[in-house]
């Protein structure tokens, strides 16, 4: 596949995963799976070890790691000199011919010339066709991806309610996923949580503030995994 091809494979699913954590939305599936395998092939654990550890830093980080590493190559062993060819009657170099003067242009071009009328329209065009074209661009909503941790005081709290209350409530800027209840120990279950945020109206605070609310029924809350998408 050529670099071309993995540009416009990379581009179309960028597309897709706009505001969403996998391409069905806040679930992955097979889709998510086939799409992966496509883009970078299936297991190719270098190639995935690599794309985690360079997504691990920012745009701006990378872009200051300078030059490809050279890899100097190994020196050449001296070689014997040829023998000497047998001496011929130097002879007189003919004199160097003067470089031919260059043809003067029938039209002559003034750089530092003015600024015409028509020039002048032209930039002040292209001025506001660029405002306008900003003024056209969509501001970008940075969300995240939040899995987080609830554990109750007791196993005789029902996690599947308390997860229901939790997804009945309604916050501008955020959405529920999927939930599970993982075993801790001795029959004792936590609750597992994904949702989405939009960064600037839901914060952490706000999240620990609203599941700590129940707090007859939740002990404690823990992040997991906190993923900007």
């Amino acid at each position: 596949m050529s670099v071309k091809d993995v540009q416009a494979k990379a581009a179309q699913l960028e597309g897709k995963l706009g505001g969403k954590l996998f391409l069905g939305g806040n679930t992955p599936s097979a889709e998510d799976v086939k799409a992966f395998n496509d883009l970078l092939g299936a297991d190719n654990g270098n190639i995935y070890r690599w794309v985690k550890t360079v997504a691990s830093y920012s745009e701006a980080e990378r872009k200051g790691w300078g030059a490809p590493v050279k890899v100097t190559a190994p020196a050449l062993k001296p070689v014997a000199p040829a023998a000497a060819a047998p001496k011929e009657e130097k002879k007189a170099a003919a004199p160097a011919k003067a470089a031919p003067a260059p043809a003067a242009d029938d039209d002559d071009v003034d750089l530092f010339g003015e600024t015409t009328e028509e020039e002048q329209a032209a930039l002040a065009a292209k001025k506001a066709k660029d405002a306008d074209k900003k003024k056209e661009k969509k501001a970008v909503i940075a969300k995240s991806s939040i899995l987080f941790d609830i554990k109750v005081w007791d196993e005789t709290i029902d996690l599947e309610a308390l997860a229901a209350k939790l997804k009945a409530t309604e916050k501008p800027g955020l959405t529920w996923g999927q939930h599970k209840l993982v075993p801790v120990a001795f029959g004792v279950k936590k609750l597992q949580m994904l949702i989405v945020i939009e960064d600037d109206k839901v914060s952490g605070d706000d999240l620990e503030e609203m599941v700590m609310s129940y707090e007859d029924e939740v002990q404690s809350m823990d992040i997991v995994a906190w993923n900007k998408i």
